[in-house]
């Protein structure tokens, strides 16, 4: 383990690194704009020159490495003349619209600008224009005049995607970051070029112009929930006028899932939250139409007919489909609800061929998964499967079609969209009971005696297990709609409907209840579930996935 001084602070560092890695390491700041830990060292940015004994001028931390024996100062004075020159020739055609700019108040350049620039400006001449607004892709705006060819973006395309959108053009002073002639900015993760800006030249037309930082009352630490990688982000929310709004959906760094990026289907998938077309109520079919009606008359008619059923034909009669897009918490609360209390052997969460298969494969080599579901595996784990002498998803269908199946819950999937090839819509069409939960009107809510509105994942706490079998909580960043139920409540009052006690409903209860089943999950209770990290919980020796 190499050991040297810092400004003076003895460090030990293991193995081969950089000195601006030494130095973060210790804590301590060596200011950089090209530098990126997930991409290659190119020292062009020169904010990070430090001075080290016995070198006969200033080198660049991110890319020396560090020695044992080594003595470096990080605040010289030729250091920080070297940093003021720097920032100063960054600042000579840089634009002063931080009041308009995305980036303000989150800025690299404003904070090392207030931190070691020069404080006001030498240059009294015309500044280089520049392209403004320039559309690069689906969801990227370029503002050249902002850029300080730090070619972030350009590595990052070359590197991570190798789709090689961008390149730099000219020389000098007029060089310039820009599209390859006939491309487009369009590859599925060319949203982390906003996140690698360091100073708002790149920006989201999602996000743009809609919130200054300060203005977002939340920055909430989750998991995306579109695919079984479960990549960690950050969702930061504002207040509108129409309450709590979702605004922005960016990568939280976790090197053993998604180390620093997030695919734009994760980052940018999120408007259903606050579309307007979203079910708010809960309906009841009346003859062919469905009405909006209370909560609690759904909960009323769906236990009448369920009580019935049962009477008449046995649990047997009645099934469960519930999608792996619930967490775990909520899954374990439907197992307990139909496997335990109503005594049904028929529950299956497997709609798609993937889900099928003990895990699914991964779709470019780089984050994305073949299961659009982020908690298959958790599914698996909780034994949402056909017990003895159950049917699975399919027969099941069957079995609705034939009469055998009277009763049929159907949480969060549209089995009609998702299963093209069967005759869905008939086998629906025959049972005394349909009951549906998803967060929009499709052709199977439209198929349901009643539908109840759902919360999206950023509506809920709890945790999903992700293709490798890490457990990964999510935390509630909005407020759902007032109406909305969640899957927990809307069960537990269906049980105490049917007269029967629900069982505990609350994540950490529910823990301790998942604890004691055989399994990955065992001995994993209420206190060590609320002890998980930001990085998530691998349970000893059930590491799984590719």
């Amino acid at each position: 383990m190499p050991t040297l001084k810092i400004d003076g602070a003895e460090i030990a560092v293991p193995g081969p690194v950089s000195i601006l890695e030494a130095a973060r390491s210790a804590g301590i700041e060596i200011p950089h704009y090209c530098y990126h830990p997930g991409l290659s060292l190119v020292g062009q940015c020169r904010m990070c020159q430090v001075e080290v004994e016995k070198m006969p001028k200033l080198v660049t931390a991110c890319n020396t490495p560090a020695a044992d024996g080594m003595a470096v100062w990080t605040r010289s004075p030729k250091v920080e003349k070297a940093r003021r020159a720097v920032l100063e020739f960054y600042l000579l055609n840089h634009p002063l619209d931080c009041p308009i700019c995305d980036k303000g108040g989150e800025c690299p350049l404003q904070d090392y600008t207030l931190q070691y620039g020069p404080g006001e400006s030498r240059f009294t001449e015309e500044k280089v224009k520049r392209t403004k607004h320039q559309v690069l892709g689906p969801h990227i705006v370029f503002d050249a005049e902002r850029c300080i060819l730090c070619t972030r973006c350009v590595r990052f395309c070359q590197e991570v995607p190798k789709s090689g959108e961008l390149g730099v053009f000219s020389r000098g002073d007029r060089s310039e970051i820009n599209l390859f002639p006939g491309k487009v900015l369009d590859n599925a993760y060319s949203g982390n070029v906003i996140d690698l800006c360091p100073v708002g030249a790149l920006t989201s037309q999602e996000y743009r112009f809609r919130s200054r930082p300060w203005d977002l009352v939340a920055h909430t630490e989750s998991v995306c929930a579109l695919c079984s990688n479960g990549c960690n982000v950050i969702l930061d929310v504002r207040h509108r006028q129409q309450g709590e709004e979702l605004l922005r959906i960016r990568p939280r760094v976790n090197p053993a899932v998604n180390r620093w990026w997030m695919c734009d289907e994760g980052r940018f998938g999120f408007a259903d939250l606050a579309d307007p077309a979203r079910l708010h109520l809960p309906r009841w079919r009346e003859g062919e139409r469905q009405a909006e009606v209370e909560y609690e008359v759904v909960i009323e008619r769906v236990a009448q007919t369920l009580r019935q059923v049962m009477e008449e034909s046995g649990p047997g009669a009645v099934g469960c489909i519930v999608s792996s897009r619930h967490t775990i918490e909520e899954l374990f609360v439907v197992r307990r609800f139909f496997r335990h209390f109503l005594g049904t052997p028929h529950l299956d969460f497997r709609v798609r061929p993937v889900q099928f298969q003990p895990t699914d494969a991964s779709e470019d080599g780089i984050l994305r998964r073949t299961d659009k579901t982020p908690n298959s595996q958790g599914a698996r784990d909780l034994g949402i499967l056909p017990g003895d002498g159950g049917l699975d998803t399919l027969a099941m269908l069957h079995a609705c079609a034939e009469g055998r199946l009277r009763v049929f819950f159907v949480f969060d999937e549209d089995l009609v969209r998702a299963l093209p090839d069967r005759p869905v819509r008939g086998a629906l069409g025959r049972l005394d009971l349909l009951v549906v939960s998803g967060l929009f009107a499709n052709e199977t809510t439209a198929a349901a005696h009643a539908v109840l509105p759902a919360l999206g994942f950023a509506e809920k706490t709890g945790s999903f297990t992700n293709y490798q079998g890490r457990i990964q909580r999510i935390q509630r960043a909005v407020r759902p709609p007032l109406a909305s139920r969640s899957l927990v409540e809307f069960l537990g009052d269906l049980a105490r409907g049917l007269g029967g006690d629900p069982g505990a409903g609350e994540p950490p209860e529910v823990w301790n209840a998942i604890g004691e089943l055989p399994g990955p999950y065992r001995g994993i209770g209420a206190k060590q579930w609320e002890a998980i990290g930001p990085l998530g919980l691998v349970p000893s020796g059930q590491a799984r996935g590719e």
